[in-house]
């Protein structure tokens, strides 16, 4: 499937999307950090969240760019969870901040940030270690 990136006119004024993700879901490369997964492989889902987060906060921009979406319940009791570009950030900035769904009074800005895209690659490759490894702990392949 060809890789889906949000355009203009939907994207904040002056938003770029980081390159070091560009690089990444561009390279069309299959990138395993279960249970994240990048939206970019996924249009209609991909608008989906990109116009939640506008009714959620009208006054932000925020531009969803991976999901955990786990209905088996493991992770985050099957909430979802999403990363998104701070539109708002300077220019060349590439702040990740995450939304929680299972913490909906909640916004963006109280849950858990990252600087980069980078930084949120890296604690999304632990993440998907310690999933992985839970969920093998769980069927009892220990």
């Amino acid at each position: 499937m060809k890789t889906f990136l949000y355009d203009l006119p939907i994207l904040p004024d002056g938003f770029k999307f980081p390159i070091d993700y560009l690089d990444m879901v561009l390279a069309d490369e299959f990138v395993d950090i279960e249970p994240w997964r990048f939206l970019s492989k996924d249009m209609a889902t991909s608008l989906f969240y990109y116009s939640s987060m506008l009714l959620k906060f009208s006054g932000a921009a925020l531009v969803p760019f991976a999901i955990i979406q786990d209905e088996s319940g493991l992770y985050n009791d099957g909430w979802v969870v999403l990363a998104c570009f701070d539109g708002e950030a300077k220019e060349g900035s590439s702040c990740v901040r995450i939304y929680d769904y299972s913490k909906p009074k909640l916004s963006p800005w109280d849950n858990l940030a990252y600087s980069g895209f980078s930084e949120w690659f890296s604690a999304a490759k632990e993440e998907s270690f310690r999933y992985k490894s839970k969920r093998i702990e769980d069927k009892g392949y220990t």
